[in-house]
């Protein structure tokens, strides 16, 4: 016989029994009486967090670290609304997170906070899955975990508050979660890829982030040697071929020189688990004249493509090797497009990205930004996690402070929001704390989403090292005043003085308005026991996207 125990006791069970050991939160009438249980049973680390949106945005920030899926727990009503940002992030990043989420009760039609939460949470594009009674509550809340993982996006559990003190005798429960996808394609749509690969002259291989598993990592390289083909990710796969030979690095309107100019010689891209977006086609003028085979995981996948190609729903993994076995069986020739010409437009390229770029003049008291996190890249371990909060600064940072693995880049652009940088470092961090983790942010979103937070850094003793990028203006719109003819002072913020903020909060901090400054922060950024923030004083007419 099943023992008889609270709901709120069999949820915490349930968080054990799918193997949640990280929790974001900040708790209130309708969750903490779990979060209790399971702290109490030592199954894992709360992080409470100051703001609602910062627990699901930490939640993101570990998925994509982890490989996990994040987990958030909060209350009901403005808890809810205040995280509507952080689901609709979630939701266009495609990243599976479990959001517990307290309810009023049905019959309390005038409590203050009521309001119909599943309406909320679809139009930010989350799922959403009620806890229906005492006894379903296990059940229901396994179904939120498998259709979190399955559609790859956050599931709001809603938890009715009245229900949290009602006694079951269920036992936890976890589904299983299937595995989607065709192993292979054959017939006229593979035979028609397979034609096009055999043909070509230039081929590039291109990976994106449905394709940064190992296995598939593994095959795509067999794939590249089979063919003789240069590699190249898209950005939020980046590093997945660091080390590589002929490592392109990221496409699309990040590229560099070189992997601009080889894409633009090449005949035919092979694209695995790429949507290939406008950003990483430049519109579809990058892959213009040239024939486009792309290889998804599963029809959920995105196909961002005007022109549709030829598309194959199939395991990426398996397909690589399937087209090494086509191509040998057929005995085709290599394309010998990895020739010594590209090795050394490679060779000098890397030689150049070890320098520091020109240093521009900017109005006294600042820094140029773009030899600044050069200069911090060097300084810092390569093997670190890279969060970028967005601004007209974030291509620098991408370009600049590149990683080694694609798990180590925490994306936060999804939806185009600024202020989602820190909530989502602090996930990262809790994901990877053995590696340095780099948030790169703005002051306007760091005014947003970054000041509440602070105390949640510095009590959790992070390891996280901010980089601030402070040029007091909100980019965007002090590039579109200065575009039009018309005065940015609309656009300047004056913001406080972060490093003071930081100081006294209990951080390492310091403030770089030359290039001598610089080097003194990066010794203490280097010999720095616990979170720090360097804050990069920036001329605003000289900061370009």
């Amino acid at each position: 016989m099943h023992a008889i125990k609270p709901v709120f006791e069999l949820l915490a069970q349930s968080l054990h029994a799918h193997g949640v050991t990280e929790l974001f939160g900040l708790i209130g009438d309708a969750n903490l009486y779990m979060v209790d249980a399971w702290v109490r049973a030592d199954w894992g680390r709360y992080t409470a967090c100051a703001h609602e949106a910062t627990a699901v945005l930490a939640a993101l920030g570990y998925a994509q670290v982890s490989g996990l899926t994040g987990v958030a727990t909060i209350t009901h009503g403005p808890a809810l609304t205040n995280a509507m940002t952080a689901l609709a992030e979630g939701a266009k990043g495609g990243i599976p997170v479990v959001l517990l989420c307290g309810d009023t009760a049905p019959h309390d039609r005038e409590h203050l906070q009521k309001i119909d939460q599943r309406e909320l949470v679809k139009a930010t594009g989350a799922g959403f899955v009620d806890m229906r009674t005492p006894d379903t509550a296990s059940s229901d809340l396994a179904r939120a975990f498998r259709q979190a993982s399955l559609e790859r996006r956050p599931v709001v559990f809603n938890m009715r508050a009245d229900l949290q003190w009602e006694k079951t005798a269920a036992s936890p429960v976890k589904l299983p979660i299937p595995v989607v996808r065709t192993v292979i394609v054959e017939g006229d749509a593979f035979d028609e890829a397979l034609g096009a690969i055999a043909s070509a002259k230039r081929p590039l291989i291109l990976a994106g982030r449905g394709a940064i598993a190992p296995d598939v990592k593994a095959a795509l390289l067999r794939l590249a040697a089979r063919l003789e083909a240069p590699v190249a990710t898209t950005l939020k796969a980046s590093g997945l071929f660091h080390g590589a030979p002929f490592d392109l690095g990221v496409l699309g309107t990040l590229a560099r020189p070189v992997a601009l100019e080889t894409l633009l010689k090449s005949d035919c891209v092979i694209a695995f688990g790429a949507s290939l977006s406008r950003l990483t086609t430049d519109n579809g003028k990058l892959l213009d004249g040239k024939r486009v085979i792309q290889i998804l995981g599963d029809p959920l996948d995105n196909d961002r493509r005007t022109d549709p190609g030829m598309l194959l729903i199939a395991d990426p993994a398996s397909m690589a090797d399937k087209i090494v076995e086509m191509l040998d069986l057929a005995e085709i020739a290599p394309s010998g497009a990895t020739d010594a010409d590209l090795a050394e437009a490679l060779s000098r390229e890397a030689e150049a990205q070890a320098q520091l770029p020109p240093t521009r003049e900017t109005s006294d008291g600042t820094i140029d930004y773009e030899p600044a996190l050069r200069r911090i890249h060097q300084a810092l371990p390569c093997d670190r996690v890279l969060v970028t909060d967005l601004g007209r600064f974030v291509v620098s940072a991408w370009r600049n402070l590149p990683v080694s693995d694609p798990r180590h880049l925490v994306y936060t652009a999804n939806f185009a929001s600024i202020g989602c940088g820190l909530g989502e470092a602090i996930g990262a961090a809790r994901a990877a704390p053995d590696k340095l983790t780099v948030l790169v942010a703005g002051d306007g979103g760091f005014t947003m989403g970054g000041l509440t937070e602070l105390s949640t850094v510095v009590r959790e003793k992070l390891n996280l090292a901010i980089i601030l990028c402070n040029d007091g203006s909100y980019g965007a719109e002090h590039i579109q005043f200065t575009n039009k003819g018309m005065s940015p002072a609309l656009s300047m913020t004056s913001p406080p003085d972060f490093t003071g903020i930081a100081r006294a909060m209990g951080m390492t901090a310091c403030k770089v308005p030359n290039p001598a400054e610089l080097e003194v922060a990066l010794k203490t950024l280097t010999s720095r026991n616990g979170p720090s923030l360097i804050e990069l004083s920036l001329d605003p007419e000289k900061v370009f996207m």
